[in-house]
């Protein structure tokens, strides 16, 4: 289990890993071994990871979610908003 601070709603939640993520996890770590973070700074390159002292910072995380999600060929489903659905012609 693990715990997930200020949730949806500003609620903690105890979730399960999937065992897949926690694999993928470790093999990521076997990599950088940072003794704290997981997800060390990597502005020394991924050789100096682990003597990071500073996370990997949101904005390098988001590219590259973005560019994984691009190269899967994942798309954003954007919700309809109130004004495209009464349009829609019936």
């Amino acid at each position: 289990m693990r715990h997930i601070r200020d949730a949806k709603g500003n609620k903690d939640r105890l979730v399960p890993l999937p065992t897949a993520t926690l694999m993928l996890l470790r093999r990521f770590w076997q990599v950088h071994r940072n003794p704290v973070l997981l997800f060390p700074n990597r502005q020394g390159g991924l050789k100096s990871a682990h003597l990071a002292t500073t996370p990997l910072d949101r904005g390098g995380v988001q590219e590259t979610l973005r560019k994984v999600a691009q190269d899967c060929g994942l798309k954003k489903r954007l919700p309809r908003t109130v004004y495209a659905t009464a349009t829609l012609p019936t």
